[in-house]
């Protein structure tokens, strides 16, 4: 296959070769020379394209700056970051400042297989995150994690 690539496109990353995206998001097959259908998923518009093994994979034309991240790892988690396991909740690791990350990632769902931090809010005039352990959802305050993790070393603060 030839490396010509019209002028304002772009190959997507993790795709194959075949596939381009013009400026405006729109996915073409540049083998057959015709755009592919695009699908709304309730919240973005996706394209349903293959990477370079055949195995199909959903893009997202607004996520393409995104698809140049790296995703968080446990060298960075545990020992740059510093953070702690949850005892009661293993799948689950918090900071000194209180930031709660998800270690043991689910199987499917917007962050599959990554590691991620959890996201918070506040219930009752106290911020609160929804933890899972096993077949329990629990709705916990972050500061009483971080201080029975991180004890005197905890620095949050609400």
């Amino acid at each position: 296959m030839s490396s010509y690539l019209p002028e304002g496109f772009k190959r997507i990353p993790r795709a194959d070769a075949r596939y381009a995206v013009s400026e405006k998001g729109v996915v073409f097959n540049m083998k057959t020379g015709k755009m592919l259908k695009s699908q709304w998923n309730g919240t973005k518009e996706y394209t349903t394209i293959k990477d370079e093994h055949g195995k199909q994979f959903l893009f997202c034309y607004e996520d393409l700056d995104r698809m140049n991240y790296n995703p968080l790892t446990e060298h960075w988690l545990f020992h740059v970051e510093q953070a702690r396991r949850i005892p009661d909740f293993p799948d689950y690791a918090v900071s000194h400042y209180g930031a709660i990350y998800r270690v043991a990632p689910r199987k499917s769902g917007i962050r599959a297989k990554e590691i991620h931090m959890i996201h918070s809010g506040i219930h009752q005039g106290r911020l609160k995150v929804f933890l899972r352990n096993k077949n329990t959802r629990k709705r916990v305050r972050v500061d009483q994690i971080t201080e029975q993790v991180w004890g005197a070393e905890s620095t949050y603060e609400e």
